[in-house]
């Protein structure tokens, strides 16, 4: 699991920061307008992926043993949905564009449906190395995916094609994923398909699937509200905002997630052993998150203007709101791996559809008040839902909200510092009347200094943890796919779906 953490980690880091690049140099490039529609279109396709996959990838991971008929008949199941919905989406497209009340979505939600079928193609590769644990090799395939949907990108960005740049990387990025996946796993389908393996993990798979249709309403339910309501321009500025914010988070969390997963998974019944992992990986979590997220908050306007450029202000008050909701998330979001472990996705549909439906309620809620006021009722649901989002998974494995505290609060307390610290010196760069690039630098150096400082001194575990994981990254770097390139042919030991 260490060294799943150190691939994962590896992965996250290199494609959140490619992706957070790239979005900086198309943000040069692009419209509003374009990063919008994308938006809306990638809000329909990212449902629909949850009903393409239906889970039964992760299902495939959970279960302690499996044979090679299961397997097949998942892999042809998986490509069947695949054909299904990309060819349901390019009928329905006109219509989908119609709810956001903007004709030119057709041809980008039928070229999109593409993607979905060659997710379809190398969905279960996979989910097998997960299982296995090969995470290098999974961490090689969304490492070069990602570099080729960014080429692609920014290549067509420059040649002047707008949101096709963008519809155009996505679908490359997608099949060079594909293909590295399938040349990293030993593993082939045989001409096999039983009805009977695919039940058995369909009562796993089902829940899971409708837990993340309601989860979907949770997290992306703002950007339909968005886009039908206000339009693709103002949803480009609340796309972005929130997919810039999410890249810090995305990087801890997602790598920590599929690496808990596929571990537990396999100690399923030890609970103490299950929290000592969790609530380790939540405290590495709040250690990088915390401070970036806070951090973020108080250079906002600096960040905006210097980065991305005056035509992007309307992104500072969305920052001042969803930042610091990003570093609560970098924690929450990992309590799903606990009911996944323990199969109870039962549970998880039902913690779904409570906390889908009042999320919905609660865009529409700040609607009236813009893109600020649907931000800001996201902030503020997100809140409330939290004792009985943790309380509920936590029993599962006989946890205490205080082991939760106990873990992240030198965290706390290290980035209330930094915090103090970026804000004195905001106030004494912009008090002299320095250049704004000088007071964002001088902030950000300060902040990363205190933060240092403070931490160094509280030496709290999650510190030795993270630098043990740099230590073996630093020590294997010469040795990317070591763990990925034995083709032993065993389907044995082997995504946030």
């Amino acid at each position: 699991m260490a060294s799943g953490a150190r691939w994962m980690s590896v992965n996250q880091v290199v494609v959140q920061v490619t992706r957070l690049l790239v979005q900086v140099v198309l943000a040069h490039l692009l419209e509003p307008r374009a990063f919008g529609l994308m938006t809306m279109a990638l809000v329909i396709v990212m449902f629909l992926e949850i009903l393409r996959g239906f889970g039964t990838g992760m299902a495939v991971v959970q279960r302690d043993k499996i044979s090679e008929r299961l397997l097949s008949s998942v892999f042809f199941l998986n490509i069947g949905l695949g054909l299904v919905i990309s060819g349901l989406l390019a009928l329905l497209a006109p219509g989908l564009a119609s709810l956001y009340g903007d004709s030119a979505l057709t041809p980008v939600l039928q070229v999109l449906g593409l993607g979905l079928l060659l997710a379809s193609l190398g969905d279960l590769q996979q989910w097998l190395l997960r299982r296995e644990m090969k995470f290098g090799a999974v961490a090689a395939a969304n490492i070069i995916g990602t570099a080729a949907n960014a080429a692609c990108s920014i290549v067509l960005a420059l040649l002047g094609y707008q949101v096709w740049s963008l519809v155009i990387g996505y679908l490359v990025g997608f099949g060079v994923t594909t293909l590295v996946a399938w040349l990293q796993s030993p593993w082939r389908p045989r001409a096999s398909f039983s009805p009977a393996e695919v039940r058995s993990v369909l009562r796993f798979s089902a829940n899971l699937s409708g837990f993340s249709v309601f989860n979907f309403f949770l997290l992306h339910g703002d950007k339909v509200i968005v886009g039908h309501f206000l339009g693709a321009q103002q949803l480009g500025y609340y796309g972005l905002a929130q997919r810039v914010l999410m890249y810090p988070v995305s990087t801890v969390s997602t790598a920590f997630q599929e690496v808990m997963f596929a571990g537990l998974s396999r100690l399923q019944n030890d609970h103490s052993a299950i929290r000592r992992v969790y609530f380790r990986s939540c405290a590495v979590a709040a250690l990088v998150c915390f401070p970036v997220m806070a951090g973020l908050t108080v250079v906002a306007r600096d960040v905006v203007l210097v980065v991305l450029g005056a035509r992007w202000e309307r992104l500072v008050p969305l920052i001042w709101l969803l930042a610091p909701i990003g570093g609560i998330q970098s924690v929450s979001f990992s309590v799903g791996v606990l009911y996944n472990v323990k199969g109870r996705t039962d549970l998880l549909l039902r913690w779904g559809i409570f906390s889908g439906l009042l999320m919905l309620g609660s865009y529409f809620a700040g609607l009236p008040w813009g893109i600020n006021g649907v931000a800001a009722a996201y902030a503020i649901v997100i809140v409330l839902l939290l004792p009985p989002g943790f309380a509920i998974p936590f029993s599962l494995v006989d946890a205490k909200p205080r082991e939760l505290v106990t873990a992240v609060w030198p965290h706390v307390v290290a980035t209330a510092g930094t915090v103090a610290v970026m804000a004195a010196v905001q106030w004494l760069t912009h008090g002299f009347r320095l250049a704004r690039p000088v007071c964002l630098l001088a902030s950000v150096l300060a902040g990363a200094a205190t933060y240092v400082v403070i931490t160094w001194r509280q030496r709290p575990p999650a510190l030795a943890d993270l630098l043990q994981c740099v230590r073996r990254a630093s020590a294997g770097s010469g040795q990317p796919a070591s763990a990925s390139s034995r083709r032993d042919g065993a389907l044995g030991p082997t995504a946030h779906g």
